[in-house]
């Protein structure tokens, strides 16, 4: 595993990497946003759910400040979680990797918005954290079964340094 330890302390202790910030979304925006929501009071589970919708509203603001505060609050949790894994969890003890999967699933959709504004550096960055240091990452389908956030991401991130050139 290649290590991301400029950009993963960026993350877990500025708040966000440079990654993290949106340049067509106002970081203005997305504080008004955290601070009408009351992130605070929300666990991260929560703002996971409400990232995924906000996703599909297009609502970036909302978005960006879901997810941004969840990998603030626990990535360093997380990347721990995902350090003393050596494979995925079996499904019927996942859910005790809740910051890793949490994490990871933030990051992933963070990506991907990077990506559906154009924002192809951000999303190669944000991927590839990802890819290296939340690999073990699983997320719960209401369909009833784990799928792997990571799986792709590394191919995601190089896409997209392409894209940023």
């Amino acid at each position: 595993m290649r290590s991301t330890a400029l950009t993963t302390a960026a993350l877990l202790f500025v708040g966000w990497c440079a990654a993290c910030q949106p340049g067509p979304i106002k970081d203005a925006d997305i504080q008004a946003f955290a601070t009408t929501a009351n992130l605070q009071t929300q666990d991260c589970s929560t703002m996971v759910n409400k990232a995924w919708q906000a996703s599909a509203d297009k609502d970036y603001p909302a978005l960006f400040a879901y997810t941004q505060e969840c990998v603030r609050r626990h990535g360093e949790e997380a990347k721990q979680m995902n350090d003393a894994l050596g494979g995925f969890a079996p499904d019927d003890e996942a859910a005790k990797h809740w910051a890793l999967n949490d994490v990871g699933t933030a990051l992933f959709i963070m990506g991907h918005a990077y990506a559906d504004l154009g924002m192809h550096q951000e999303a190669a960055q944000t991927f590839q954290t990802l890819a290296d240091d939340y690999q073990w990452t699983q997320c719960w389908d209401p369909k009833g079964w784990y799928w792997h956030p990571a799986q792709g991401a590394a191919d995601k991130a190089l896409k997209h340094r392409h894209l940023a050139r």
